[in-house]
């Protein structure tokens, strides 16, 4: 067998983000000693964390061991009191905060009005009547018309 030549790597030379946004959780947790790029250190350990509850889905066996695994590659690094932070922030259910709520309302409401349009839009291409368009969608005559003007400009 012919040799095979390796190079080695210091992990602190790479790019925290070029681990952090994989799809395993393995090298999300690695990404605690790759570079920071000057970020502020609880805001990276802290997506770290979010980004392996995303990966670990409602497996809070597995979430556990990742974030075994985190803090103890964060010694390496004096990042275990961030760690400790980051891992009791998460464990409060965002998704009943109040702001969230309001939050996730607003996209959704922001969501449905973008829907809506883009059937308008297609509605006007098909050259289905405006007051039909007015029927189906609810969306003002007037507003209809505008889009109606901007289709036909572009």
């Amino acid at each position: 067998m012919g040799e095979v030549d390796y190079d080695i790597i210091d992990v602190k030379e790479i790019s925290c983000e070029e681990l952090l946004y994989h799809e395993h959780p393995s090298a999300v947790a690695l990404s605690i000693l790759c570079d920071f790029e000057g970020k502020d250190k609880q805001m990276v350990i802290n997506t770290i964390l979010k980004r392996i509850r995303e990966l670990t889905k409602d497996d809070d066996r597995e979430y556990k061991n990742y974030l075994e695994k985190v803090t103890i590659l964060s010694t390496n690094r004096d990042l275990e009191e961030n760690v400790k932070r980051g891992a009791n922030m998460l464990a409060v259910d965002i998704e009943k905060i109040p702001f969230y709520q309001d939050g996730l309302k607003e996209g959704i409401d922001r969501g449905i009005e973008k829907g809506i349009l883009i059937v308008v839009k297609q509605m006007l291409k098909l050259n289905v009547d405006i007051r039909v368009i007015h029927q189906y969608t609810n969306v003002e005559l007037e507003k209809i018309e505008e889009i109606k003007k901007e289709l036909s400009q572009s």
